[in-house]
């Protein structure tokens, strides 16, 4: 298997830092995109430094609030500057963690959720969507 230069957004977080242990034990380089690690996703701050060299990107990132309009906001400026950057850095792909059903949901954070997948499918670097079961315990069931 050939190690690729990964990035991992939301690393921190209940899904993201799941994935970057995986990513790590198969001996991929994994690029850490965390507010805690001083990149923003939201600000940009850090992030074209962070995707230099990187090949692909997991967007396991979420927002602060569950509230709806707030959540759309999150992803729609997130998704905006990960599809930029990204694009700048030459990063060939993204997967983006989703949520098992997410399509039939229809209010709130669900809701956001499906604009962030859309979004994400819609930039302009091939994506595509992996759904995780919405649980905080062991490893995604797609890694």
């Amino acid at each position: 298997m050939q190690a690729n230069k990964i990035a991992v957004a939301g690393a921190t977080g209940r899904v993201g830092r799941h994935v970057v242990d995986v990513l790590e034990a198969r001996g991929h380089e994994v690029v850490a995109i965390a507010r805690s690690r001083g990149v923003d996703v939201i600000t940009g701050d850090g992030l074209a430094d962070a995707l230099d060299g990187v090949t692909s990107i997991v967007y396991a990132a979420t927002g602060p609030s569950p509230d709806e309009r707030e959540a759309t906001e999150f992803f729609a400026t997130a998704t905006r500057n990960l599809q930029e950057a990204g694009q700048r850095a030459g990063v060939q792909r993204i997967v983006v963690v989703s949520i098992i059903g997410i399509d039939k949901l229809t209010a709130g954070y669900n809701v956001a959720k499906l604009v962030h997948e859309h979004a994400t499918l819609a930039g302009p670097i091939p994506a595509r969507s992996s759904s995780a079961r919405s649980s905080s315990a062991g490893r995604p069931p797609w890694l």
